[in-house]
């Protein structure tokens, strides 16, 4: 089983309490992956929160990942929870740092394939999604 790691970083010119409430909003990330992303479950104490859950995608092969962890205007984790083909043990996180003209998002986006050539492929196509997709909303 091959285990694989992304890190996408971009600067932002806003704040970090904005880039957070943009991105933990589930129905904003169309903006960002290009593909169909809506909330299917509120969570918590907040519509977005831990236990909510978010499709991504195009029926029948659409996504499901559910909120596992939020730290406000810091941290949020999520998992896929639905789906994910040969991925298992996907894990991603965004962390929010103030700096000193804006903001900084890392996503970092962990998971393991157990197809030799399947991990490094989805690997370098999310890394690129991911990073076209930040710059979008930069």
């Amino acid at each position: 089983m091959s285990q694989q790691r992304i890190d996408v970083v971009q600067v932002f010119r806003k704040p970090v309490e904005e880039m957070y409430a943009f991105l933990s909003n589930h129905n904003n990330l169309t903006k960002v992956f290009g593909i169909p992303v809506k909330r299917v479950r509120d969570g918590m104490g907040d519509v977005n929160g831990v236990g909510s859950v978010r499709s991504m995608g195009f029926a029948p092969l659409a996504v499901e990942e559910t909120v596992v962890g939020v730290v406000a205007n810091q941290s949020i984790d999520y998992e896929i929870s639905r789906g994910g083909g040969p991925l298992t043990n996907h894990h991603g996180r965004l962390t929010f740092t103030k700096t000193a003209t804006g903001s900084r998002v890392q996503w970092t986006i962990t998971f393991d394939s157990p197809l030799p050539l399947v991990g490094p492929i989805v690997r370098q196509v999310l890394k690129q999604g991911l990073t076209m997709g930040l710059r979008k909303i930069a």
